[in-house]
């Protein structure tokens, strides 16, 4: 092969490479709705930074605050005829550190919704950083809260408030 060959194969193959990439949804574009989250001295590790396992804490919150406000979530359903949501999957990548006293930003879209769960993407953004420190996120599978089965499909409200925040992958 020559060496001219040579390099075209390589050209081909790395941009081939960087085409593969896969998103990492850092923007603040990626997401519809916003909550501010001041973090805590406690947030922060030996490190100086927060610790990863409380983004997790922060993605649970900016999901049910908006689920509360704005689906009509109600855990202390006294009726008990109110779907709940359980978490089956969750994740989160990280891409840069963020640290006590700043204010952090919890971004929140929904990347796919079904007859009775819901995924959702959380971009955690440290005071103005176009960029998120954290990508992650987790589906929910809505359930009666007595039998613990799968709804039929989501109330009307729930799944209006959740239409709102729907994204393209």
């Amino acid at each position: 092969m020559s060496s001219q060959a040579r390099l075209a194969q390589v050209a081909r193959h790395m941009s081939t490479k960087a085409a593969a990439k896969p998103p990492t949804f850092r923007d603040r574009s990626n997401y519809k709705y916003f909550l501010p989250i001041q973090s805590r001295w406690s947030d922060n590790d030996q490190y100086g930074h927060i610790n990863n396992s409380i983004y997790y804490f922060y993605i649970d919150t900016v999901v049910n605050e908006y689920l509360i406000r704005n689906c009509g979530l109600d855990p202390q359903d006294a009726t008990k005829t109110r779907p709940i949501g359980l978490v089956i999957a969750s994740s989160a990548n990280f891409y840069a550190p963020a640290s006590y006293p700043n204010l952090l930003h919890a971004g929140l879209s929904i990347t796919k919704m079904g007859r009775s769960s819901v995924t959702y993407r959380v971009g955690i953004f440290e005071n103005d950083n176009e960029e998120a420190s954290v990508v992650g996120g987790f589906t929910h599978v809505f359930v009666d809260p007595v039998n613990r089965r799968p709804v039929p499909s989501l109330p009307e409200t729930m799944s209006v408030g959740m239409q709102k925040l729907v994204v393209d992958n």
